[in-house]
């Protein structure tokens, strides 16, 4: 077997790919939400995204339940072309859609993108208002800036980065049961210095709620499918790269079984790696 690297990230997705430098697959597939700020918590998000230039438009809805499942609602308009449904993320290790056409081979692609975006705004959030959520007690103004360091994201087994110098301005104001209010325009830095700036517009409702949005074992499946998260090793010449793709679609009664199989997946890997480490 030859030398295993990992793969570079040569494209991000959606309304993002403008405005992110490439940077290398993360080495597993855990939600890379928690960074350990109050905005980090928030587990209800829901996101609108503008880029007139590119003719692109979306609201993505975020609910993460308490045991780190996500729940991604999305309506999306690109070049004329809308869509909409559903995806969700389970243990970390299966993705399931429903109504939401994916491309074969890159399924983890359309919830990345949005994945990413969120990424963003939380980034965002904790450099404008370091306090956290709970300092927003009235409306006011944002206006943040950096001029060398680059704003660092991550999403199921890439990583990338919005470019510096970089700008945020825009209003944040807190509105009923812990929810804050935000609006956001948000400029970078293109990868290459000839090109246009990039920029996005971006209004939300960021929200911590207590009990955390639930979903149960015995959610019905009828009409999703799901997809098994796993590495991938593809040879190139003499080297051989690593990273995260998905299995051929699979049905599920309900959200109880995939949590059984992803669990009984990761105790066959755990069992594999005891056998090669050997």
């Amino acid at each position: 077997m030859g030398r295993v690297f990992k793969t570079v990230l040569v494209g991000i997705w959606l309304a993002l790919a403008p405005a992110l430098a490439a940077g290398e697959p993360a080495s597993s597939a855990a939600t890379p939400l928690d960074t350990g700020s109050e905005w980090a918590k928030g587990n209800r998000v829901l996101i609108g995204v503008t880029q007139e230039r590119l003719g692109f438009s979306a609201q993505w809805r975020f609910e993460r339940a308490a045991g780190g499942d996500v729940l991604l609602e999305l309506e999306e308009t690109r070049a004329g072309q809308a869509r909409a449904g559903a995806l969700l993320l389970v243990s970390d290790g299966a993705l399931l859609a429903r109504d939401v056409p994916l491309e074969r081979g890159r399924e983890l692609d359309s919830f990345n993108g949005p994945l990413m975006m969120l990424q963003l705004v939380l980034r965002l959030l904790e450099r404008a208002v370091p306090a956290g959520p709970a300092s927003v007690r009235r409306d006011m103004s944002i206006d943040t800036s950096e001029n060398e360091r680059a704003l660092k994201v991550a999403a199921i087994g890439a990583e990338g980065e919005f470019l510096a110098p970089w700008r945020v301005r825009g209003r944040i104001g807190a509105g009923a049961h812990g929810q804050i209010r935000f609006e956001l325009q948000f400029v970078s830095a293109n990868r290459s210095a000839r090109a246009t700036p990039y920029e996005t517009r971006i209004a939300g409702i960021w929200q911590n709620a207590s009990p955390p949005p639930q979903l149960p074992d015995t959610m019905p499946l009828r009409g999703w499918r799901a997809f098994r998260i796993k590495t991938v090793i593809t040879a190139r010449g003499a080297t051989n790269s690593v990273g995260l793709g998905t299995s051929a679609a699979m049905a599920f009664v309900n959200l109880g079984e995939v949590r059984g199989r992803v669990a009984q997946w990761r105790d066959e890997g755990a069992r594999r790696a005891r056998w090669q480490c050997g």
